[in-house]
């Protein structure tokens, strides 16, 4: 029977496909489980920069109409893939994450004979080198591998291409010159296989892939569906009926195995073993399979759907289909927070809006949520944004490694994405503007000139050229802006909800969070003292009206213009 892991995702635009050409092979009359692609313009042409440049991202505090448009459209490249200049920086996350994403290429998906519809499933990265394992969509058995050098991870390299024959690979991991390929297998053609799940031990070096270096074991399960390292051993989970088991990463040999009902998905951290269990939650066993506790989650998973799990730290994050996300705390178990699924994209069906796998890296967590996209959700001390990558095709695994992310797609193989971290990268440079409310295209600016502490900030003039409406904008290394009068070399301050100047001594109340806008071009101004948002006060269109801080509500007043002033 054909398992469905893994295949939870839907084709939102039409098949792009790997190249011109399909390579066949009749693999029956070669008697040969495994095949190398031997032609090297093939490997090369199967690498794509078309596509390449900066990627938009639609945060919770836009309208998210348009991404859904853009989505329904498969973010078409006239819209979300565009240069951007130093001096256009509004596609840029925020200050505080300090980065914007470049797709900076594409490894497009394999197709051979008997499968022309294989789907991106999982993406290790090691050694200067990513390893992505891919698996056939519907009833045929059939899968792929791909190695690809990213020595100059501008500039990727498709090194090696190996097509499995009755075999789906579902994730794949490397270790000491080999890789590990955990999936299912067509036991009905595969005669020597002793179950439904497989692990392949195979040999790599330098990116070539060795198929006369090839071990196999077969455990109890529908599938195998996750697999990892830790100390010596290896840790594998295959699903349905199936087993956690524990291999000597040098012999192979199986030292250990406990049986669950539902396994999606393993991880290692420290001295333990977190297993995802479809039937009950997250269970965390010691490295000898022993059950130490218990993490409730949601369990309401659509049947042999991949689900994945990311540990850092303390912090546990669990994929949970429809659900979205959920962010646990390790030790106590304790839920902390939820990530939904932001968009619901109307040629999506439910069963392929869900997350599949969640990635965390530091203060960046990913949801690869298939149909859905990619959602990225960026939080730390200043600032707590989540929003979707306008990255074309469905996504079924995403991880981060340093400063770029591997996101694997159903239709689009393996996108690499670069997040870049540059002063030009900030939402606003560091420089003298003048700030300017939407609603009114009037400039704040001093209400008198003077350099006394608690003089009003208003809004005065439409043309910003007066010398109280000059402002010098600051970036802290926290990523929070402070802005000073040039006037009076005095920072704008938020207090009692009043805004207004004050002697700059660094407080939270002098601090600011630029945030992206409901378009193109407008921020809103979040202070960190009262975590309110800088407003004009009644939506006033008159010289005069006083500056303060208040609740979120998205309004024209509170969306604000910043234009540069030359020197």
């Amino acid at each position: 029977m054909k398992n469905y892991h893994i295949l939870g995702f839907v084709v939102i635009m039409s098949f792009i496909g790997c190249s011109d050409e399909t390579t066949v092979f009749d693999l029956q009359s070669q008697g040969r489980a495994l095949v190398l692609e031997e032609n090297s313009n093939f490997l090369s042409s199967s690498v794509s920069a078309e596509s390449n440049g900066v990627l938009d991202i639609y945060f919770e505090h836009e309208d998210y109409d348009e991404a859904l448009r853009e989505k329904n459209n498969s973010f078409s490249l006239s819209r979300s893939v565009k240069a951007t200049s130093s001096d256009n920086n509004q596609n840029t996350l925020n200050a505080s994450s300090d980065f914007h994403l470049n797709l900076v290429g594409q490894v497009q998906r394999p197709s051979f004979d008997g499968s022309s519809d294989l789907a991106a499933t999982h993406v290790a990265i090691a050694n200067d080198f990513a390893y992505v394992s891919y698996s056939a969509v519907g009833e045929v058995f059939a899968g792929a591998v791909d190695v690809i050098d990213l020595r100059d991870p501008l500039a990727p390299v498709l090194t090696s291409r190996m097509y499995m024959y009755d075999r789906d690979a579902n994730v794949i991991f490397y270790d000491d010159g080999h890789l590990y390929v955990v999936g299912g297998i067509d036991v009905e053609k595969v005669l020597e296989a002793e179950g439904e799940s497989f692990i392949a031990k195979i040999g790599v070096s330098n990116g070539i892939i060795d198929v006369n270096d090839v071990n196999y074991l077969y455990q109890d399960g529908r599938t195998a569906t996750g697999i990892t390292k830790l100390g010596n051993s290896l840790y594998v989970a295959s699903g349905v009926q199936g087993v956690i088991a524990k291999y000597d990463a040098d012999s192979f040999l199986k030292s250990n195995e406990v049986a669950f009902d539902d396994l999606r998905w393993v991880e290692s951290s420290s001295d333990r073993i977190a297993v995802l269990d479809g039937a009950t939650g997250v269970r965390i066993l010691d490295t000898d399979l022993n059950e130490v506790s218990q993490i409730d989650t949601r369990t309401d998973f659509v049947v042999d759907a991949k689900r994945t799990i990311a540990i850092q730290g303390d912090k546990l994050v669990v994929a949970e289909g429809n659900a979205g996300a959920a962010i646990f705390d390790l030790e106590t178990g304790t839920l902390e927070e939820r990530l939904p699924i932001l968009i619901n994209p109307e040629n999506v069906i439910e069963a392929d809006r869900v997350t599949n796998a969640v990635a965390i890296k530091g203060n960046v967590t990913l949801l690869a949520n298939g149909g859905a996209g990619l959602a990225i959700r960026v939080k730390n001390d200043i600032v707590d944004l989540m929003g979707v990558v306008a990255l074309n095709g469905s996504i079924n695994f995403v991880v981060s490694n340093g400063d770029f992310i591997f996101a694997a797609s159903g239709t689009r193989g393996l996108q690499i994405i670069n997040k870049i971290r540059t002063q030009e990268s900030l939402v606003i440079p560091e420089g003298n503007y003048s700030i300017k409310a939407r609603h009114s295209g009037r400039a704040i600016g001093l209400s008198n000139l003077s350099l006394d502490d608690g003089i009003n900030i208003d809004q005065r003039t439409e043309t910003g050229e007066t010398e109280n409406e000059e402002w010098h904008i600051e970036v802290l290394d926290s990523g929070a802006y402070v802005f000073t009068s040039t006037y009076s070399n005095k920072a704008v301050t938020s207090r009692n909800t009043n805004v207004e100047q004050q002697q700059s001594v660094n407080d939270a109340d002098q601090q600011w969070v630029i945030e992206p806008g409901a378009e193109e071009g407008y921020f809103y101004l979040r202070n960190l003292g009262d975590n309110r948002y800088m407003d004009v006060t009644g939506r006033r269109l008159t010289l005069g009206t006083n500056i303060i801080t208040w609740p979120f509500h998205g309004g024209l007043n509170q969306q604000w213009e910043f234009i540069p002033i030359e020197d």
